[in-house]
């Protein structure tokens, strides 16, 4: 299957890139008679770093050799990771718009999806299709990313020692990012946005207590996120690893897919005050989704999930299903 086969691939490639580190090149600088190494690399925020490598001795032009091989390593990787994601999208994949690609490849070679982070939204329903091979009638198209952790996640995550600016991380990258400002200035930015592409960041999180919708600031990444009601329910399932599809793959963190149907199911009817148009497409996102799973067998996955939706919901799924099409039926008879 080549879903497997790109899974494989995708966790080779990101021991290469990711964990062993690739990026930079040899150089070489003379000061005061003597000629040292350095590894030349161009940090989240652009700006280029040297690290010392030692003058030049026969074990340190050794160690520039390894460096060098290693890169030659990772560009064999990844020609062959890009080989089988073409495979796989021409065999019905589904993959992500470039533009948005190119801008989330950026941000997980800096180590941001290393800290917890977990895909949800338009592009998880995506990433969904693939991992359990669903396929879609029609791409949903978004201009947003967004992304959820909660609150109280462990820090003593791998990738988490190091700090990351989430903005200056995206500025390197396209410099017209920036953060967009809360209608009360007093509370931190929970999103950045291209001026150039329009392309949005959300961050979302889990609520501290019942009721608070203040931001919470996470310093490992140098933004907040905007607590989101029920939250907790969506991020409390087993989390999937999932791929990224665009020109290549990498690895991403997916919420378990029943939960994330139904959790759109909820969240749609608690959108009333924002029109119509995305309580729509959380009901048919959703809807597919669900149907999907039942298609494929997967209906004890579905059952688990409602088994743990809090009970304040039951009225809002059972609202939404009044809309919903291929799994209204279905949810029906489970939820009486």
């Amino acid at each position: 299957m080549l879903y497997t086969q790109l899974q494989e691939e995708a966790s080779v490639f990101n021991a290469i890139i990711f964990e062993r580190g690739v990026a930079g090149s040899p150089y070489l600088n003379h000061a005061n008679g003597y000629a040292y190494w350095y590894w030349q690399v161009a940090g989240p925020d652009g700006k280029l770093k040297r690290l010392s490598l030692g003058r030049d001795t026969p074990e340190t032009r050794a160690l520039v050799e390894r460096l060098k091989t290693r890169k030659a390593e990772a560009s064999e990787a990844i020609a062959a990771l890009r080989s089988t994601t073409r495979a796989f999208v021409a065999s019905g994949g589904m993959s992500m718009e470039s533009a948005h690609f190119r801008v989330m490849a950026h941000l997980a070679q800096t180590g941001l999806f290393r800290k917890g982070l977990v895909l949800v939204g338009s592009h998880a329903l995506t990433a969904l299709g693939n991992l359990l091979g669903l396929r879609w009638g029609s791409q949903l198209k978004t201009t947003d990313m967004d992304f959820a952790r909660a609150q109280g996640i462990s820090l003593a995550l791998p990738g988490n020692a190091e700090p990351i600016d989430v903005l200056a991380t995206a500025q390197a990258f396209d410099p017209t990012f920036f953060a967009v400002p809360q209608l009360d200035h007093r509370q931190p930015s929970t999103a950045i946005i291209s001026r150039k592409t329009r392309i949005k960041l959300d961050f979302l999180t889990t609520h501290a207590a019942a009721g608070t919708d203040t931001p919470h600031y996470f310093a490992d990444l140098g933004i907040a996120a905007t607590p989101l009601r029920y939250m907790d329910y969506l991020l409390g399932g087993f989390n999937r690893p999932g791929l990224v599809v665009g020109t290549y793959v990498f690895p991403i963190n997916l919420p378990d897919p029943a939960r994330f149907a139904i959790h759109k199911l909820v969240i749609a009817q608690l959108r009333r005050g924002e029109g119509g148009s995305k309580m729509q497409k959380d009901i048919r996102q959703a809807d597919e989704l669900l149907a999907g799973m039942i298609e494929v067998g997967l209906e004890h996955e579905i059952e688990e999930a409602l088994a743990a939706l809090p009970a304040s919901c039951f009225d809002l799924v059972q609202r939404s299903l009044v809309q919903a099409q291929l799994s209204r039926d279905w949810l029906h008879r489970h939820l009486k």
